[in-house]
């Protein structure tokens, strides 16, 4: 391994508030270029065993970190993980960073899993270095949904919808109204008139995030919250007081079917459903077309009641 940039030493120095004392490499950065995880050889300059082989050092997120840190996030990642899932992260780093050392080297060498551990949850700040470093660490994807990452919540509405991913919130246009009007022809929703408004929602939606240079989001958790996301929810659990629940794809799949093949005399007679929900077909189109667009991990319908 070999020292990173010059101008990412000097950048790494400042942040770190003292020289590196090994070898390192730039590993992620945020959307500014600047450094967020480095990734260090498995010896110091000296030949002293380094066991944190990736090291959380931005600014923003070293603090986000020590504030979940400090509200307990270390007892409740144990809490909530479960303790194979975190024994197989640490083994796999282990083999990972046993594979850097030669062979023949017989010295001191770092140990352990992550953070130099081999069982339980060290630190929060080195399984979500190790996360954002690109390995399958399950504390650091659970650190990162806890900080808001890895999440997009839309809260549907009429003529525009709200999308938050990632610290940043823009709008695109859902005309829930309109979209409605246009499927109220004759009994049936026409299917050629749906997949035509699926098209515009995912275009505008694409276009929202282009037009405020947000990446498409990947592997998040997607939640539709508002009015709109408690009338789902009790469209899919039939029941007048739910305002909130947990779906898959495919259930995101079954209720726009249910819909979209009803009768549009018979889309507000669901059971569950409330008088104020109205007709639920244009909000589902949202629902389906972003599901689609996004392939989201998990879908909660409602605004979940925070942990």
């Amino acid at each position: 391994m070999t020292y990173s940039h010059p101008d990412d030493r000097e950048r790494v120095t400042e942040l770190l508030g003292r020289p590196p004392m090994g070898p390192f490499t730039v590993v992620h950065r945020n959307k500014f270029g600047d450094p967020v995880v480095i990734e260090n050889a498995p010896f110091l300059d000296d030949g002293t065993p380094m066991p944190t082989r990736y090291w959380l050092i931005g600014t923003n997120e070293t603090y986000a970190v020590a504030v979940l840190e400090a509200d307990g996030g270390v007892r409740r990642a144990e809490r909530e993980i479960d303790d194979a899932l975190i024994s197989a992260a640490h083994e796999r780093h282990q083999a990972s960073r046993e594979a850097r050392i030669p062979e023949d080297y017989d010295g001191p060498a770092p140990s352990g899993g992550v953070g130099g551990t081999r069982r339980g949850v060290k630190c929060l700040h080195a399984h979500y270095a190790c996360f954002l470093a690109g390995e399958d660490d399950p504390v650091g994807r659970w650190v990162h949904r806890e900080l808001g990452f890895g999440i997009c919540k839309l809260e549907i509405g009429d003529p525009s919808t709200a999308v938050t991913t990632d610290g940043s919130t823009v709008t695109f246009h859902t005309a829930l109204s309109a979209i409605n009007d246009r499927l109220a022809h004759g009994s049936y929703a026409d299917p050629a008139e749906l997949t035509n408004i699926i098209g515009e929602i995912t275009d505008s939606f694409d276009d929202a995030l282009r037009r405020n240079d947000i990446s498409r989001p990947t592997d998040v958790d997607l939640i539709i919250s508002g009015e709109s996301g408690s009338g789902l929810a009790r469209l899919e659990s039939g029941t007048s007081s739910c305002t909130t629940t947990a779906i898959d794809r495919d259930t995101a799949e079954e209720l726009f079917r249910l819909l979209a093949t009803d009768k549009a005399a018979d889309r507000q007679d669901h059971p569950g459903l409330l008088a104020s929900d109205g007709d639920l077909l244009g909000a589902v189109c949202v629902l389906t077309a972003i599901s689609r667009f996004l392939s989201p991990t998990n879908i909660t319908l409602g605004t979940p009641t925070p942990s």
